[in-house]
């Protein structure tokens, strides 16, 4: 009965020890732009979720938001850049884009224009 009892729990161990699949994750390559108060933008600015807009959010081009199955609030990953909050949308022409806002012109003219390898939604 011991030995039963025994293999009973080592059976169930390696159950709950073996590594759980992982979820599917839809990675890109897309260009990264940023965006400022210019253009006439100004601080009470809304975003298309309805939010003010702050740095740490992002617009996303609708195809990524569709195949990356977004929803406002969302945050994503843009490799070696950090993590935003999806909180607005692009114009339909964009592909494969996303816009970081942020609050001074001079740092989103430095920051210009780049192409980043990963863009993932986190769970």
């Amino acid at each position: 009965m011991k030995k039963l009892a025994i293999f009973f729990l080592l059976g169930m161990a390696t159950i709950v020890l073996m590594p759980q699949p992982t979820k599917c994750v839809t990675m890109s390559i897309v260009t990264v732009t940023a965006y400022s108060y210019s253009g006439g933008m100004s601080p009470h600015s809304v975003t298309a979720s309805g939010r003010k807009v702050k740095e740490g959010m992002v617009a996303v081009s609708r195809d990524l938001e569709h195949s990356l199955k977004l929803a406002f609030g969302d945050r994503v990953l843009l490799h070696g850049l950090g993590v935003f909050e999806f909180q607005d949308r692009m114009a339909q022409s964009q592909r494969k884009k996303v816009d970081l806002f942020m609050k001074s012109d001079a740092k989103a003219r430095r920051f210009g224009v780049k192409r980043h390898i990963v863009l993932v939604k986190l769970a």
